[in-house]
């Protein structure tokens, strides 16, 4: 059985009916959390909803506490012992907060009673990741350079599924993959046209690199095309439980909500072909080295178009990438 963010609702409700507590916390556990000890709580001082977890051993929560978007985890002392208080800090944001609060505990179901609180705090720093740069949901041109990624993987862990691991993207990585001094740079466009952005000085930087390719996937909107959320089923379907649950984090970190279905499922498409491109020294780019000192970032455009010269088979280049360390 899930909790969802109506069920804590109706649990914080019924603590507020309760009346005032001399206790820092009144509290009522949540049966339906499964390896977690968890309750659901109102702090006495100001009223405000928060989510306890039991500590057994604070080895579990060293470096984890955190203050961002109005909601902060941390450590504090109750009758019982440790515990972690995840608090609403900003009144405007209960409705995020109880989407938070229900996703982190439906993230530890099917964990074992030793792993549930470890699996719970992974998530809680997907989260934090992601409210960092919290913007209300996904734009369009956003959904498009995640689909592309996808498809990439996709590619990559029917062949290898440990290459999950390598997607770089989501943990804000230098480039999209990276494999063993190979790296992958994904550039997803719909429709026709080969311009595509640069977004800084280092997207197509060699540096510290042994092997840069430039991917270019070309979509087309399709109604008998495939989503987001379709895209990660058919992900999940190679990976093990434990890789599932880390994918599900990564796919936060890279700023997709669980709850986003605009984004999830509002967009539908095709892939029309990737084109890979060497990234070379006679490759039109800047990277660092190329600039004055004194030009801290730059973003440009390329036409890729002309510069089919360098273009090669990307079922060639997957290979060679998912051959790094094989």
């Amino acid at each position: 059985m899930s909790v969802t963010p109506a069920d804590l609702e109706q649990s914080w409700s019924r603590l507020s009916d309760a009346g005032r507590s001399t206790r820092r916390f009144t509290s009522i556990r949540i049966d339906e959390a499964g390896p977690l000890n968890v309750h659901a709580a109102l702090r006495a001082a100001d009223a405000a909803p928060c989510l306890l977890f039991d500590l057994i051993d604070p080895a579990q929560a060293t470096s984890v506490e955190f203050e961002v978007s109005g909601m902060r985890l941390h450590r504090s002392l109750a009758e019982e012992g440790q515990i972690l208080v995840l608090s609403l800090e900003d009144t405007s944001k209960r409705d995020l907060f109880a989407t938070i609060c229900a996703d982190v505990i439906s993230a530890t179901s099917g964990a074992p009673t030793t792993r549930g609180l470890q699996h719970a705090l992974e998530r809680l720093d997907a989260w934090r990741l992601f409210l960092r740069t919290l913007t209300g949901g996904m734009g369009r041109s956003e959904v498009v350079g995640l689909l592309g990624e996808l498809l990439v993987l996709r590619q990559l862990v029917e062949r290898r599924p440990d290459l999950l691991t390598k997607w770089r993207s989501p943990d804000g990585g230098l480039h999209d993959f990276e494999n063993m001094g190979h790296a992958l740079e994904v550039k997803t466009t719909i429709g026709p046209g080969s311009r595509i952005h640069i977004s800084t000085l280092d997207q197509l930087d060699m540096a510290g690199l042994e092997r840069l390719d430039l991917l270019h996937v070309r979509l087309f909107e399709s109604e008998a095309g495939e989503c987001i959320d379709e895209i990660v089923r058919s992900i999940q379907d190679q990976l093990l439980p434990d890789a599932i649950r880390e994918f599900a984090n990564a796919l936060l970190r890279r700023g997709l909500r669980p709850d986003d279905q605009s984004a999830r499922s509002g967009l539908r498409v095709r892939l029309q072909q990737i084109t890979a491109y060497a990234v070379t020294d006679g490759f039109p780019h800047f990277g660092r080295s190329d600039v004055p000192a004194e030009i801290v970032d730059a973003a440009y455009s390329l036409e890729l178009g002309p510069l089919q010269s360098s273009a090669f088979s990307w079922a060639e280049g997957c290979t060679a990438y998912c051959e790094r360390n094989s």
